[in-house]
């Protein structure tokens, strides 16, 4: 067989990955992207069944149109659309009113001050301003720069000319409760903005505030793939392939060749090797630090950042359910918007109730009370089902550890007659129960179920993450670079690894970029917020 070369070769065709090699494939390197699986997009996945459309990982993306790749990729052009629900968030209880999130600050602000009180209204446009000035200013152009030190940082910031920066820093280093606290919000609305952080498997509790106004906020501003996430993965496909760029499926690399202290290419499960000036993984730690190297291939301190990466203890379980009708809520009789919410969460109270809920999860136990969310995404996207019929999707926290292949139809029962309380009329046609272990069985980063790729602890974000020789792609060993999930920015279909990748390596390999620095980006420098 004839030995193939490239000038990059990327392990690994999730998100990140496809970004990353579509914008190296349009500098004219010659760029090939390898998917151990028989299809790409990682987590952008869509099962078919019967002409209903599941979402079994992402479904809501939180910097959809923000991020670069949307439009230097031309992702629209592609096929590529996206639909923000008016009503983003309800909140629904059996003995309190509906608490209502819009897309639109304005509106719910309206609500609260409706709803509940008219001081909760004024905090809650205190606060939102503020996230979105964080969010905007700061966070949003940070997540497509390479990382500097947290002290680092907080100088820039500080010494801004811009008071958002200085503002930000007083908050920084907060735990999302204590942000809250900070606003002075009361009850349910406090528990509804924790949740939009907790929701995703986040401590209430660690020094990761941060991140907690960009969640808030863009989770008010999340969206809905027309057709299902993975048409985000074929559209960057597409963008990859029209570029000059090679994908390669089924292609499982074991090991990642090295001459003279430097990656030269790697080596297939069936034997075959590709020779390449750069080898860049998009996998977890585990993978691109131990499992493709020989003793003494990496510096020691590197490779003890990866026996010791830390996966979450809480992911996440799914039902998801072909119905006959739209779900009728009680709640919408008296709140209309109630039953047009993009994500519908169930049963969350108090703050007290959520942290006793995530106090149980932590300790690996099956929570006594049943609190998730659901979505109907062809309540906005006819394409997602068949005729008249919908698609629903439940998801809650749940612990890895538990006998998920005995138990997942039972606990899925216990799931659908949770959400019946709530909409008497939901009779599913058929239903898909996915539990965590079929999380790991099918997309192998993801060890328990970890959707995120690794653990948001202080000391795994942001410089830190993967450790803080490899936070900024490139690595000790010349030409292997890393740009996925497990390195900063992190997870949740942010398109940030695979940006910030793709531009270290064209500056590495010294061509001509086609794109320019995003907007957002030249006003963060101008501002101070990053360096120039």
């Amino acid at each position: 067989m004839k030995k193939q070369n490239y000038d990059v070769v990327i392990i690994g065709a999730g998100p990140n990955g496809l970004i990353c090699a579509a914008y190296l494939a349009r500098t004219g390197l010659k760029t090939a992207l390898l998917e151990r699986r028989h299809e790409t997009g990682g987590g952008l996945d869509t099962l078919e069944f019967g002409g209903f459309k599941f979402n079994p990982h992402a479904v809501y993306h939180l910097m959809a149109e923000v991020m670069p790749a949307f439009s230097d990729l031309n992702l629209k052009s592609r096929g590529l659309r996206y639909i923000f629900p008016e009503v983003q968030a309800a909140y629904l209880t059996e003995d309190m009113p509906p608490l209502i999130l819009y897309h639109d600050p304005l509106k719910t602000i309206a609500h609260i001050s409706r709803r509940f009180s008219a001081r909760e209204g004024e905090k809650y446009a205190c606060m939102y301003a503020d996230f979105k000035a964080y969010s905007e200013k700061i966070l949003m152009p940070l997540t497509y720069v390479p990382p500097i030190p947290a002290m680092d940082q907080f100088l820039l910031l500080e010494k801004s000319g811009d008071e958002t920066g200085r503002r930000f820093n007083a908050i920084a280093e907060l735990t999302p409760l204590e942000i809250l606290n900070h606003y002075d919000f009361q009850e349910p609305l406090k528990a509804a903005l924790l949740n939009l952080f907790t929701m995703w498997g986040l401590s209430p509790v660690e020094a990761i505030g941060y991140l907690f106004p960009l969640y808030v906020f863009r989770m008010t501003n999340a969206a809905l793939c027309v057709g299902g996430s993975h048409r985000l993965s074929s559209a960057l496909h597409k963008s990859v392939v029209q570029a000059g760029g090679t994908i390669l499926d089924t292609s499982e690399v074991v090991r990642v060749k090295t001459a003279g202290g430097k990656a030269v290419g790697v080596v297939l499960a069936d034997g075959s090797e590709i020779d390449a000036k750069a080898v860049v993984s998009t996998l977890d730690p585990k993978q691109s630090f131990l499992d493709f190297f020989g003793k003494d291939e990496l510096p020691e301190h590197v490779v003890e950042s990866a026996r010791r990466w830390n996966w979450e203890k809480i992911t996440f379980f799914g039902v998801h359910a072909a119905l006959r009708e739209m779900p009728r809520y009680r709640a919408a009789a008296t709140e209309t918007d109630a039953g047009r919410a993009m994500i519908t969460f169930l049963g969350i109270r108090d703050t007290d109730q959520l942290l006793d809920h995530l106090e149980e999860l932590e300790n690996g136990k099956l929570p006594g009370e049943l609190l998730g969310h659901i979505t109907c995404a062809s309540c906005f996207d006819r394409l997602q089902a068949f005729e008249d019929c919908h698609t629903g999707r439940w998801e809650c926290l749940v612990p890895f550890d538990c006998d998920w292949e005995h138990i997942k139809d039972d606990y899925a029962a216990q799931c659908l007659a949770t959400w019946r309380r709530y909409a008497p009329n939901l009779e599913p046609l058929h239903t898909l129960a996915y539990p965590p272990t079929y999380i790991e069985k099918k997309l192998k980063n993801m060890v328990r179920g970890s959707f995120k790729h690794g653990a948001y602890l202080p000391l795994q974000m942001g410089y830190f993450r993967p450790n803080d020789a490899c936070s900024r792609t490139y690595t000790p060993l010349e030409g292997y670079y890393v740009c996925g999930a497990s390195v900063y920015p992190g997870g949740m279909i942010l398109g940030g690894g695979g940006y910030i990748g793709a531009n270290i390596i064209a500056e590495d390999f010294g061509v001509k970029k086609t794109w320019e620095e995003p907007e957002m980006i030249k006003r963060a420098r101008e501002a101070g917020f990053i360096s120039k």
